[in-house]
């Protein structure tokens, strides 16, 4: 994802179905970059959950994630503008103007998916419907997460998706303990106490890597 020219990049993270760990994706995303000495702010726009936002509440007695997480009314276009990434975690299932609107104005688009059959082909419905939509699809990304850590499920349904023409994210995210771990303490997966927390930790830091 290429600089955005005269502002910010934006990395929005949207999904058709619940339950894929767009937040978790959302928070950690905006956590690895950070990590990587971008200045960051988190915006969650789903003002009905609040994943996002409720998980930095959590972690402020703990000292925080590291960077602002702002509901859309404190996102002041002063403190977007001094940012180098602006991660958006959506509502869930946006309505499809709002989606195409999303996707015009973001840098990249990434849509987390499980692996099973429903979630793919929710997945796939989604991209069939912003393919149709011209170069608003076109910095749009799938990213496969919550993945069995043992097995090949993820490169099996990767490849299914890459021949159905979908971009489709080398890393995956693979389902780990820690990841709920850190959203119950409001941390980040590599400051929670358990034996695969790094390893989570290295999915999420690689997508980064692989994405920006």
């Amino acid at each position: 994802m290429g600089k955005a020219v005269g502002g910010p990049r934006i990395l929005a993270i949207t999904s058709e179905k619940g339950g894929v760990g767009k937040s978790t994706l959302a928070v950690h995303l905006a956590g690895a970059l950070t990590e990587r000495g971008l200045k960051v702010v988190l915006v969650d726009e789903d003002g009905r959950v609040g994943s996002s936002i409720r998980w930095a509440e959590r972690g402020a007695k703990h000292g925080g994630l590291g960077f602002p997480v702002l509901d859309p009314d404190g996102a002041k276009p002063k403190v977007l503008a001094a940012s180098d990434v602006i991660v958006i975690d959506t509502e869930g299932r946006p309505k499809r103007k709002e989606l195409r609107a999303l996707a015009e104005r973001a840098d990249l688009l990434l849509v987390p998916s499980g692996v099973s059959a429903l979630e793919g082909e929710a997945t796939r419905e989604l991209v069939d419907y912003l393919d149709g939509q011209g170069p608003a699809a076109q910095n749009l990304r799938v990213v496969l997460c919550r993945v069995p850590p043992v097995g090949n499920a993820a490169e099996e349904v990767r490849e299914e998706l890459r021949d159905a023409g979908m971009r489709v994210c080398n890393t995956v995210i693979r389902q780990y303990a820690a990841y709920t771990k850190a959203a119950e303490l409001g941390l980040l997966a590599r400051d929670v106490r358990d034996p695969r927390a790094q390893s989570a930790w290295a999915d999420v830091v690689t997508l980064a890597q692989e994405l920006i």
